[in-house]
């Protein structure tokens, strides 16, 4: 018994080192080209931090568990807004833009709310309007890739001007993101295997496993950003970070476990009415707070319900 608990919280450290060198790669690739912080932090950083959630769910997929991963991302959702950004805002002044911040939130918004839909569509009908996640994801992108360029000649322009292309060849970090990447679908296997035998161990459901200690092992990496991106003060990044993971565990991980994960089980109501709750407060808060910084008060109140949250999770 003691190796399932060795096997789990070994595959999770290599899953989180894993991910912590890919973002040290990714970082250092992306700022050979000129585009705004929150464009990087959205989309690049975005992909390298989500990394592990993408991993957990194509073992899960593979393994007949979709409903971990379900639980992973809305669990891990939770956890970037209620744990990670509470965190930030109380340890840091956070800064919210003014522009593409706000153009981001109506994204995340809309998003948010249509997985939550489909959801409650039929299992027959799911997997047809579940293409729409991916597509949504590939016009993010887009969309991101024409704000970041009308960034760099307008809003951006001085902050682009201090950057500093880093030493090394593009080959080297290449290298680097492979290597990342095979330690994060190696450790992720048997993160997803370990975690089924303990969740049986525990009586407790594949679910609740995934809400709360995957979703916590693979929301580390971001966590690790924040910190970084507040020592730095770059606020755009570290909200970009949060915005873009967000988008893309509900939309990339969202479509691959709709479309492929055949889950017939209901997703914990409780949870998704957390994530929706917290996704609209934090938006009110980041146009109430619009060019100025979100009153620290307001991370205690995150982690207060984030408490609440694990609390009701296991009473239950």
């Amino acid at each position: 018994m003691n190796s399932i608990y060795i096997e789990f919280f070994g595959s999770l450290g290599l899953l989180v080192i894993s991910a912590n060198l890919l973002l040290k790669f990714v970082e250092r690739l992306s700022s050979k080209i000129r585009v705004s912080p929150l464009i990087i932090g959205s989309t690049l950083i975005a992909i390298g931090t989500s990394l592990p959630e993408t991993s957990v769910a194509l073992s899960a997929i593979a393994q007949n568990v979709p409903e971990i991963s379900f639980g992973n991302i809305i669990g891990s959702n939770i956890a970037n807004v209620c744990l990670i950004l509470g965190l930030g805002i109380l340890v840091f002044p956070v800064r919210i833009g003014t522009q593409k911040t706000q153009k981001n939130n109506i994204i995340l918004l809309v998003l948010t709310f249509f997985f939550i839909a489909l959801l409650f569509v039929p299992q027959a009908q799911r997997s047809m309007y579940g293409i729409g996640l991916i597509v949504f994801y590939l016009v993010f992108l887009v969309v991101e890739l024409f704000w970041g360029k009308m960034g760099s000649l307008k809003e951006d322009r001085k902050t682009l001007a201090k950057m500093k292309k880093p030493k090394g060849s593009v080959f080297i970090y290449l290298i680097g993101i492979i290597g990342s990447l095979f330690g994060l679908i190696l450790s992720s296997k048997y993160l997803v295997s370990s975690a089924v035998l303990i969740s049986k161990i525990l009586k407790v459901s594949d679910e609740t496993i995934g809400l709360t200690v995957i979703a916590l092992g693979t929301t580390l990496p971001e966590l690790a950003t924040t910190i970084i991106s507040g020592i730095n003060k770059d606020w755009k990044l570290l909200y970009g970070n949060i915005q873009g993971s967000t988008v893309y565990n509900l939309s990339v991980i969202g479509f691959l476990l709709i479309v492929f994960g055949n889950n017939t089980q209901a997703i914990n109501p409780f949870a998704l009415t957390i994530m929706a709750g917290t996704t609209v407060a934090i938006i009110i808060l980041s146009h109430k707070y619009e060019g100025t910084h979100i009153p620290r008060a307001y991370g205690l109140m995150f982690l207060a319900i984030y408490a609440l949250y694990i609390l009701k999770l296991y009473k239950t």
